[in-house]
């Protein structure tokens, strides 16, 4: 409780996360860090760490002056908010604080010794110099500690600021809970070792025989993929996103694919061993199937290591990170094979698992190599089409030399940078109602290198190009739109492209999935024959991707 009317008031106050207290208040509320009711400590540290930034240095000083004098439960509280405190302020006012945490480190009271290892794991000096100050002072607290709680937390500090001397002493622990931390320390040096020489994806390598690849794209794409890679991949529709094939040569032919997201090589489905359910199990099946001849084979023929070891980080299909899990499967890697190591921060290598009861089934993802395909992509406005999409439209009609390419909805220029990639034509015009997408079309257009493009700023419904054999567009779904005018304005376009398009031209777009059946209706009124169309995942929401062609002899439009 509040000892006196101004810190009961003072209490009062920061309870409320809209305070904002002065430097002027830090005694204070330093003082509130005494009390024994906890929420309202956590509330008045929270208040401190409010202060302006440029008062770091004296908020430092003044509460490592309080927390060399303060009893149980304040001093763990104080060092803990001398952590919070450094995160965040000038380097010689954090090195301040870490002198002081390191001297903690030997503290009367566990709480604080604990709570200084901690802090000191999360603020790792800049230089070499202030990380082996750090380092000696942790190792010196390892030597002398007979506390399996201290040792846990030394532990985890060491393993985030350590060096090869730490890991030499870590090493020694193996039983226990003291020896899994300290397992789990020696992973961390090792890889925050090997960063120096972190390994690339080499996407012009081959693996030396066709090797089964998956491509995964948005839901409902799966046919795009597959034409645009063609049969002598051997496509396979394997579920909603997925198309299974087969690569020959470098894995740069797979990249280069623009209406896939990213690709991957699926493993053979891997038992569980045992009790089905036990991290143990679960871990060991996922073990052997990374570290698996055909699977390191794979991952070595399109890693560039320099002699370092490959890197890898763990995803999962269901159940978040899965943590204990992960840090499982990355101790048992290290006892296996010295060519990997788990490094969730700089990985070359995503290892996907979809577990089961059973089984798991592993997807290795190559993710340590720049994607080149949409780089042009560098302005953007709202409701700006994905590239991807972008893609897929350009692709559903074949290219023609006379082709008049007109995108009445231009946003930041993608479909007619992708149907400009796929082959010849006479013009590409766009054409949208907001001068700033005109802008972003051009840039990107510039940095695609496609010259000669019409941009002119203009609305959808009334814009009239010359000689447009093709729309190719992705409207807004209800963005950069008024509200209340959507359908309508979609409705008034698919008339408008049916008068503006020559006889036999073709309506390519992308419409809201609820609306598809009126505006096939309307576009049907206006002379237009529904060729082909398909439900597409738009990121989130479904859409219709379509296309109407205007006969070369049809009946005038209503």
């Amino acid at each position: 409780m509040a000892s006196s009317p101004a810190e009961a008031a003072l209490a009062a106050r920061v309870k409320d996360p809209g305070y904002t207290p002065g430097i002027r208040d830090l005694g204070a509320l330093l003082d509130l860090l005494r009390e024994e009711d906890e929420d309202l400590a956590r509330a008045a540290e929270r208040a401190v760490l409010r202060i302006e930034a440029r008062h770091a240095a004296r908020s430092i000083r003044e509460t490592v002056t309080r927390a060399r004098d303060a009893k149980r439960p304040a001093r763990g509280r104080l060092a803990r908010l001398v952590g919070r405190l450094a995160a965040s302020a000038p380097e010689e006012a954090a090195a301040e604080a870490r002198a002081w945490l390191a001297s903690a480190l030997s503290d009367a009271d566990p709480k604080t010794r604990h709570t200084a290892a901690r802090a000191l794991a999360k603020l790792r000096p800049p230089s070499a110099e202030g990380r082996a100050v750090v380092e000696r002072a942790l190792l010196a607290a390892w030597d002398t500690s007979s506390s399996d709680e201290d040792r846990r937390s030394l532990a985890d500090a060491l393993g985030r600021i350590g060096s090869s001397a730490a890991r030499e002493r870590l090493a020694g622990a193996r039983e226990g809970s003291v020896g899994q931390r300290a397992t789990r320390a020696t992973l961390m040096i090792d890889r925050e070792r090997g960063r120096a020489t972190p390994g690339a994806i080499d996407a012009s390598r081959a693996f030396g025989e066709p090797i089964a690849l998956r491509f995964h794209t948005r839901a409902g794409l799966e046919a795009i993929v597959a034409e645009e890679i063609g049969d002598a991949w051997r496509p396979r529709v394997a579920g909603s996103g997925l198309v299974d094939a087969r690569l020959e040569g470098p894995l740069s032919r797979a990249t280069s694919v623009r209406t896939a997201i990213h690709v991957g090589f699926p493993l053979d489905p891997v038992p569980v061993r045992g009790e089905t359910g036990t991290t143990d199990n679960l871990a060991e099946a996922i073990v052997r199937a990374i570290t698996d001849p055909r699977a390191l084979a794979v991952m070595r023929a399109f890693t560039r290591t320099d002699g370092a070891k490959i890197r890898f980080r763990l995803a999962w299909t269901r159940s978040g990170h899965r943590r204990a899990l992960a840090w499982r499967c990355a101790e048992l890697v290290s006892e296996a094979t010295s060519e990997l190591v788990n490094d969730p921060t700089a990985s070359t290598w995503e290892i996907v698992v979809d577990d089961h009861e059973d089984r798991v089934a592993i997807e290795l993802v190559p993710r340590g190599m720049p994607d080149e395909r949409f780089a042009y992509r560098k302005r953007t406005v709202p409701a700006s089409s994905h590239p991807v999409i972008a893609a897929a439209l350009a692709r559903l009609v074949a290219p023609r030399e006379d082709d008049v390419v007109w995108d009445p909805f231009v946003g930041a220029g993608a479909e007619l940078v992708e149907r400009a990639r796929l082959g010849p034509y006479a013009a590409l015009v766009g054409s949208d109602v907001e001068a700033s997408a005109i802008e972003a079309a051009r840039a990107n257009l510039a940095d695609a290198g496609i010259a000669g493009a019409t941009l002119e700023q203009g609305d959808a419904t009334s814009f009239r190009p010359q000689g447009v054999t093709t729309i190719i567009t992705n409207p807004p779904m209800g963005r950069r739109v008024h509200r209340g005018t959507h359908a309508e304005l979609l409705e008034r376009f698919v008339a408008h492209a049916a008068s503006v398009l020559v006889p036999g031209g073709a309506l390519v777009w992308a419409c809201p999935d609820a609306r598809q059946g009126r505006l096939h209706a309307r576009a049907e009124r206006a002379g237009l024959v529904l060729e082909r169309a398909f439900t597409v995942d738009m990121g989130g929401f479904p859409a219709e991707l379509s296309v109407h062609r205007k006969p070369a002899r049809g009946r005038a439009p209503l």
